[in-house]
């Protein structure tokens, strides 16, 4: 089984935390509110894989402020071959930018950390933001 390793950024502005939505019927998970993540190669660091990520996806600069861990999961990925994905779970703090939707998202939102209750979140965010207490 192939793996691949994401690093998976909770961006933080003040009490917020900021999500993203794929477009109806995007896959693997439809519907549903992600956290963001950038695919971790030999050619980059964590921090910058996460930095360019947030850039190409909400237009804005963040930096890393702490790594959190990691998690695992089994499932199939975009090109139909099932995977060992790798997430490198770290938190990040909005430096600046405005927020602009990259390709293949419907909407970004700044949500109060009280209210994330209130998002139907794929798994894997949801399981990261209940080890932080969020949920």
């Amino acid at each position: 089984m192939r793996v691949k390793i994401l690093v998976i950024g909770i961006v933080k502005k003040e009490n917020k935390i900021l999500l993203r939505k794929k477009p109806e019927g995007s896959p693997p998970y439809k519907e549903t509110w992600y956290l963001f993540g950038g695919e971790l190669t030999g050619e980059t660091t964590p921090e910058k894989a996460i930095q360019k990520e947030l850039e190409k996806q909400a237009g804005i600069k963040i930096k890393m402020t702490k790594q959190l861990g990691w998690d695992t999961e089994v499932k199939e990925d975009l090109d139909a071959e099932r995977k060992l994905f790798v997430y490198l779970d770290c938190l990040c703090e909005y430096l600046s930018g405005k927020l602009k939707p990259g390709e293949g998202i419907e909407k970004l939102e700044w949500v109060e950390i009280k209210n994330l209750g209130k998002y139907d979140h794929v798994p894997p965010s949801r399981k990261l933001l209940k080890k932080l207490g969020y949920l």
